[in-house]
């Protein structure tokens, strides 16, 4: 799909799911964070059903970021036109913390934008929740503006308000 200097992303279908179980497990502090637990056992084999109904086929992509040994080094999970045509939405944006510091989320985030603008995309949608502060400093620092705040919303053991942001691509 696209790639980094030291980062390359590959499709995970909704049947091979589990291949992410051991990177949500090494994220414990992220889950921690949003859902006051550790990843469930099937949180990865879960990712599908978590989607908003409706979806045509191909529109939610589920994307690996391996790295250049072939290990896992994070997770993207898209929604393309979702919720309008030429908006796609950013569920997920997950590095492993050994993976985290470096400038790999910024250069992912780049290339994934190239990779939207060339299939039609016109604007990045995201929510961040409240309490992940070093998240919401990473979206504002690579152009996400607030639009607003939702919930409170119930995400595992957690009530949390999310901030809605969104980022236009020229």
């Amino acid at each position: 799909m696209f790639g980094t200097a030291d980062l390359s992303a590959e499709l995970v279908g909704d049947s091979e799911t589990h291949v992410l179980q051991p990177l949500l497990d090494r994220c414990e502090d992220y889950h921690q964070l949003v859902y006051g637990r550790p990843a469930l056992p099937d949180q990865a084999r879960n990712i599908p059903s978590e989607r908003p109904p409706g979806l045509a086929p191909g529109q939610a992509h589920l994307i690996a970021l391996r790295d250049a040994q072939g290990g896992l080094a994070g997770v993207l999970e898209a929604l393309r036109d979702f919720p309008a045509q030429g908006e796609w939405y950013i569920g997920l944006l997950l590095l492993a913390p050994e993976a985290r510091g470096q400038g790999r989320g910024e250069a992912v985030l780049s290339a994934y934008e190239a990779h939207v603008r060339a299939h039609g995309g016109r604007l990045l949608r995201l929510a961040v929740v409240e309490h992940n502060t070093a998240g919401r400093r990473f979206w504002e620092r690579v152009g996400f503006q607030p639009e607003q705040w939702v919930g409170p919303i119930e995400h595992g053991l957690k009530r949390n308000r999310v901030l809605k942001m969104t980022k236009a691509l020229d």
